[in-house]
């Protein structure tokens, strides 16, 4: 099989995709796992995640990547957004790891 694109979804939009295609048909094995996993461990409403992703991307700091694994993660302490940002090497300074972190806790529950 060939790949023909890449796109990086939330947590969020993940479950609303997957919830859709079970409407129109019914998931695989795999997929109903999936969907699974996502309703247990969805943190953030897809108004938050929505709101959160545009204020992280706003910044213009972050690669798209970066800012979905935010989202999923929401981080409420320094060292996780460090972490997160840290596997894409990444350096930022104390001033925009704080402007992120705040974001983050604004939606993190």
């Amino acid at each position: 099989m060939q790949q023909v694109g890449e796109k990086f979804l939330t947590v969020e939009e993940a479950k609303e995709l997957l919830e859709k295609r079970r409407k129109d048909a019914e998931l695989g094995y795999e997929q109903q796992n999936a969907l699974d996993y996502l309703e247990k461990f969805a943190k953030l409403s897809k108004s938050e995640a929505e709101k959160m992703r545009k204020e992280l991307e706003a910044l213009g700091i972050l690669s798209e990547k970066q800012v979905v694994w935010l989202v999923n993660v929401a981080p409420s302490k320094e060292e996780t957004v460090k972490a997160i940002l840290g596997q894409e090497k990444l350096e930022l300074g104390t001033e925009q790891v704080k402007e992120v972190l705040k974001i983050c806790k604004k939606y993190a529950k």
